[in-house]
């Protein structure tokens, strides 16, 4: 039986360990070492249903970075970016053991240190992943473990095991509201 190669991609498509992105310039390194933000970016906008390769969204963010990416990626940028593509996100700091996201939160990106340094990490709601009552929204976690596809957890949950500051800061998109606006329920 033949063993099918390592991939940085998901079964759906998300780039899911950074480490095997050796191919893809970031500035003045390759992705693998610092192309957490740009990966974020992606996968922000993918799950959101904008089509572009790798490539497209890394040059785009890279020309807004200081000293061509040898500091990574400001969140501001980031935040930036996202606004440019039509997706305004509102900047949370947020502690690990008491994490509150506003209720309609659908989406976002979270700038943490882990414990190899700072990092950027896409989460989304799922809905294939059924929320009990009174319980915290899980949401699905993006190129934080390398090589997992399907993280699951709660906010907290993902902040208290992989955070090793105190607080964090999350670029939160929200969901939007049935009936707003002529929108469908």
């Amino acid at each position: 039986m033949e063993q099918q190669g390592k991939t940085p991609y998901s079964s759906d498509g998300y780039i899911v360990d950074q480490a095997r992105l050796t191919f893809i310039r970031y500035g003045a390194f390759t992705s693998d070492i610092n192309g957490c933000g740009w990966i974020a970016a992606f996968n922000f906008l993918k799950q959101r249903g904008e089509a572009a390769d790798e490539k497209t969204y890394a040059d785009e963010l890279i020309r807004w970075t200081i000293l061509r990416g040898l500091a990574g990626t400001s969140l501001f940028r980031l935040k930036r970016m996202l606004k440019r593509h039509g997706y305004p996100t509102a900047l949370k700091i947020v502690g690990k053991k008491d994490v509150t996201l506003p209720e309609r939160t659908e989406a976002g990106v979270i700038y943490y240190v882990h414990k190899d340094g700072p990092h950027f990490v896409t989460f989304y709601r799922d809905e294939s992943v059924p929320q009990q009552e009174n319980e915290k929204p899980r949401y699905r976690f993006l190129n934080a473990i390398p090589g997992r596809g399907n993280h699951f957890d709660t906010m907290q949950g993902f902040l208290t095991k992989h955070n090793v500051l105190p607080i964090a800061g999350i670029l939160v998109y929200p969901r939007k509201r049935a009936g707003y606006m002529g929108e469908s329920k």
